[in-house]
């Protein structure tokens, strides 16, 4: 084989790059490049060409070893299988469920579920395979009438939900998106929410707020749990008190109960009242402003406020919502480059990618008054 020239990996793309390194190394072989019954060049030529490190080639390699694309020859090197079928123009049918627990209940066209769905649907119209996605409500999926090897991406499960998970990753490819549940039999797609959290009250921190207010979700939802969780030690990391009156809990991650409504009002009218709130969610984020407001003071003179989660309201709140943005669309592409490598003939390896979130500075967060 001579000189081979191949697309070099995305460094700053949202996947992964032994997937990136692995698509490249199965396009060159889908169009002729590399021919059936050729050697491959060896690990750390691949590296070189692609641009990654020798890891993450030999990864990609094993990759394709796995789905039936080459195989390695002891003493002689990888070659490319001589009865690999490449019809150009052949697609590949695969089946993923969506498992949304009680997904009648759920509105999909929300800026959460809309981000992961419709991120997930533009992977799978990208790809050279043709994929159907199909919603499910339960995690045994024995029980339903689809495809017996589809695969699953499981919406954020509850924490209470780890077993059934681990069992339906025991019979088909399985990833949960949006969530991470404490397993080595699972693979999770998830934000670092504790890094987001933390990133959040230093931000409120360096502009000199010493009591801050913590608006959390359930915990039984990993995400929420971890945001709390996370905002709490940071807190006590930079040396300022928690009052319990200040961390409020909501039995609901979208509408807040009346209890909760009445507590942050009458904190926010006593003497010492906190001078800022990390929200763990966006609408806990409006819950909080309507509070600030509710007790006649001003965002952010009197109370800065930063939520989780950027939807294309928040810029256009009064004032403009500082906020943690999470990387949605990149969660949603790796979720769906697992399951769909899975379908293909590799496995999925039982391990938590977690993608860094970033900070979004507006005007709903401001330096603390002297007087405060």
């Amino acid at each position: 084989m001579g000189a081979l020239f191949l697309t070099k990996v995305d460094g700053r793309g949202v996947v992964p790059k032994y997937q990136q390194a692995r698509e490249i190394l199965m396009d060159a072989i889908r169009t002729g490049k590399i021919a059936p019954g050729s050697k491959l060049p060896s690990t750390k030529e691949i590296s070189n060409i692609v641009d990654v490190s020798l890891i993450t080639a030999h990864r990609a390699l094993d990759e394709l070893v796995n789905m039936g694309w080459v195989r390695r020859e002891v003493g002689r090197g990888t070659f490319v299988c001589d009865d690999l079928e490449l019809a150009k123009d052949q697609k590949k049918d695969l089946s993923i469920a969506l498992i949304l627990e009680q997904h009648d209940q759920v509105n999909i066209d929300d800026y959460y579920h809309g981000t992961l769905i419709n991120a997930l649907r533009r992977e799978a119209r990208a790809d050279s395979c043709h994929v159907e996605f199909f919603f499910h409500d339960r995690f045994d999926m024995r029980r339903g009438k689809r495809r017996n090897d589809a695969a699953a991406i499981c919406i954020h499960p509850g924490t209470d939900r780890q077993a059934v998970v681990e069992q339906l990753a025991k019979e088909r490819p399985t990833v949960v998106l949006g969530g991470t549940l404490e397993s080595d039999k699972i693979a999770c797609v998830d934000c670092d929410n504790d890094y987001g959290a933390r990133e959040a009250i230093r931000h409120l921190v360096n502009l000199g707020h010493r009591r801050i207010m913590v608006l959390g979700s359930p915990p039984t939802l990993s995400n929420s749990r971890d945001r709390t969780e996370a905002a709490i030690d940071e807190i006590k990391r930079s040396g300022n008190p928690l009052d319990e009156k200040d961390l409020l809990v909501s039995r609901d991650t979208v509408l807040i109960d009346e209890g909760m409504k009445a507590r942050i009002a009458r904190r926010m009218q006593e003497r010492d009242r906190p001078t800022a709130i990390f929200a763990g969610g966006f609408y806990l984020a409006l819950a909080g402003m309507h509070a600030v407001r509710s007790a006649g003071l001003s965002i952010p003179e009197d109370v800065s406020v930063v939520g989780f989660d950027d939807p294309a309201s928040a810029p256009f709140l009064d004032p403009p919502l500082t906020t943690i943005r999470q990387p949605l669309e990149a969660m949603a592409s790796t979720a769906y480059v697992t399951v769909r490598d899975a379908l293909l003939g590799g496995g999925v390896r039982p391990e938590c990618s977690k993608l860094s979130p970033d900070l979004i500075v507006r005007r709903s967060t401001g330096p603390v008054r002297s007087e405060a």
